[in-house]
Parts: structure tokens; sequence; C-alpha cells
């Protein structure tokens, strides 16, 4: 007579290759995000590296910013040569993103990686200066006058602490590479609503709540992120995106945190010139932000 698995044993080796699955599936997924944040990391290494090659080669400054050439001349265009290959800039959670070279210029939609204009990039003092007019004018009209408007890349020397600057970071904005705190890591992000009061909650962030930012010294990690909003959640200007560490902020962020800033000149300064860089910082709280719970 031909033996044959029962019925019942049957379903019991099926619900043991459940229970199996169930275990280790979670398992191959943790691997995978880990596998790809350890990628992520990487890059952000060979990115910065680059740009202090980059920097070497320009009597010590890093890249300036610029709405007059391709793509305002921003890093992705101005480290080419040193970069190479434009996968570089891609590697974190989202799908939509992608680089490439068109007509032998660096073409991007949305990219993963932020340059370090500060804290709000309009207020600059991170990586570069504040904003200026080509024709030395006010940046208020600027292209209105047939002129563009640029930030230059500041000197290494200039940095208070290089192994605290963020020189890049994780960004979600697009397409200018930002990773200011106030909107810029919230705006255009590619997850199913596109309602800003939809997302309450920091899981947004790449890495459980960690964004990785490469140095303006050469290194590369993960830095704990929380978010939150002023006021109500309806309006992407009112999103918050923060290290969990004010001290991480603020030393992020500031070129020099004690040097001064000058905040929104294409709003003719309406929080005023002048700011010190660490009291800048702090303005979500005095503004009345509240941080997401989790």
């Amino acid at each position: 007579m031909r033996k044959a698995f029962t019925l019942i044993e049957l379903l019991v080796v099926i619900a043991i290759i459940a229970i199996l699955a169930a275990i280790l599936f979670p398992v191959f997924a943790q691997a995978k995000a880990a596998a790809k944040k350890t990628t992520n990391i990487s890059n952000g290494k060979n990115l910065i590296t680059a740009t202090l090659i980059y920097a070497s080669d320009s009597d010590d400054f890093f890249p300036t910013i610029g709405d007059n050439n391709y793509y305002g001349g921003d890093p992705i265009a101005t480290t080419y040569p040193y970069v190479k290959s434009m996968a570089i800039w891609i590697g974190g959670r989202r799908d939509a993103g992608y680089s490439k070279l068109t007509n032998g210029q660096p073409d991007y939609d949305k990219v993963d990686w932020g340059y370090n204009w500060g804290w709000e990039i309009r207020a600059a003092e991170a990586m570069i200066s504040e904003e200026k007019c080509e024709d030395g004018g006010p940046v208020q009209g600027c292209n209105g006058r047939g002129f563009g408007r640029y930030n230059a890349g500041k000197s290494q020397t200039s940095f208070a602490n290089p192994s605290q600057l963020f020189a890049y970071g994780n960004t979600f904005d697009t397409p200018r590479q930002t990773i200011g705190g106030v909107s810029w890591m919230w705006d255009s992000i590619s997850f199913p609503s596109s309602n800003p009061s939809a997302y309450k909650n920091s899981n947004l962030f790449y890495w459980g709540n960690r964004n990785v930012f490469a140095y303006a010294d050469g290194h590369a990690g993960t830095v704990a992120m929380k978010g939150g909003c002023i006021g109500d959640c309806t309006n992407w200007d009112n999103r918050v995106a923060s290290p969990t560490s004010f001290d991480v902020r603020v030393k992020g962020y500031c070129a020099d945190p004690d040097g001064t800033v000058n905040p929104f000149p294409r709003q003719g300064f309406p929080l005023g010139k002048g700011w010190k860089c660490s009291d800048f910082l702090a303005y979500p709280e005095s503004a009345g932000v509240v941080w997401f719970s989790d």
C-alpha cells in the first residue's frame, strides 16, 4: 500500500513553516534595512571625501550654491568630477529617487542627500555664507533684475566644530539638496498621502528615527531625529525636523554657534538681522513647537 501524509500531518508541517516564516521574515527585513543603512553611511563617507578633495582644489572652500548655473551649481553638479557615480546620491528608503547624466550634465529629481545650508536654508551660515545677488544689490528681486542669487561656500578654517558640523544628510527635499530643519526634511515626501497632517510621527525619518549625516571633517554616522509642528500640521512650513539633542542641532547647523546669521533675505529679514546662531536654532521652541510623541 502507498504511504502518504495524512491531512493532519500536512497541516502541522504548514503550521510549522508559517511559524518559522513569521519569525524569520522580520529578521531578514531588519538585516536588509541594516545593510541599506550601512551602504547609506558608506555613500555619505564617500560623498564628503569627494567634497573635501574638491575643497582642497578650491583654496579650501566648500561648494558654492547659485541659481544662475545648471541646477544652481549645487554640489551634485560641482562635485561630479570627484564623485563620478551619480548612484552615490541614492540609497535611502524612498523609491522615487534617481540620478543620471543628461548630455554630460548631472540631472536629478529626488536625491537622498541634502547639503547643509543652515537651519533654515535662507539663513545660511553653515557650509555656505549669506545669500547675495550677483549685481551686489538686494536679494529681493534679484532674478527680476536679470541676475542670479548665490551663497558662497565657506572655508574649512571658519568651522568651529568641523567634527560636529553636518556637511550632508538624508533628506526628502527635492530638487534642491537641503537639510534645514524648518519643513525642508518633510516636503515632497513620497508617501501615499500628500496631506501634511497625515505625517504626525517621527518614524518617517530614514532609519528608525535616525538619519545619516556626513560631517565636515570627513566622517559619517547616524543621528537620532524627532519631528514636530509649530501650530497646526496642515501646512508644510509648520513642520520641524531636528536632532533630538539641542546641542547636536546647534553644532550640526552652525559653522560657529557664537557667530551671527541674517535670516530670510528674500523676505526682507522679517526675523531681523544679527541673530546669534545658537539663539536662532532655538526658534522652534520659542515659537511653541510641539514635538511628536514618538
